[in-house]
């Protein structure tokens, strides 16, 4: 199971879906496979679905604001979906809350 998909929803919008372990391992490829197609596609939205995402360090975070950046550059809206109550803790703690659109 790859740890990102990124697909096309109607209306436009660029659905991510990350899953398992988010971190200095895997970071770097996953920015790039979105950040190409938020470049390419240059949707109205960027949805990032984190519900099944297990573990997300410090790097992984780095490519959320990255990714964040990148969909601004292309006028996208952004927003992190339904991360699992770790994910939010770490997310709070890092005070990007409101930067990812959550509550």
């Amino acid at each position: 199971m790859d740890a990102v998909s990124v697909n096309t929803v109607p209306g436009g919008a660029l659905h991510v879906v990350l899953r398992g372990e988010i971190d200095f391992t895997n970071s770097a490829w996953v920015r790039k496979v979105i950040c190409d197609a938020v470049a390419e596609q240059r949707p109205p939205a960027v949805r990032v679905e984190m519900a099944e995402v297990a573990f997300l360090d410090s790097s992984g975070i780095g490519m959320l604001v990255d990714v964040m950046r990148a969909a601004g550059e292309a006028d996208a809206a952004f927003r992190v979906e339904h991360p699992t109550s770790r994910v939010y803790d770490q997310l709070r703690t890092a005070g990007l809350l409101a930067a990812f659109g959550l509550p």
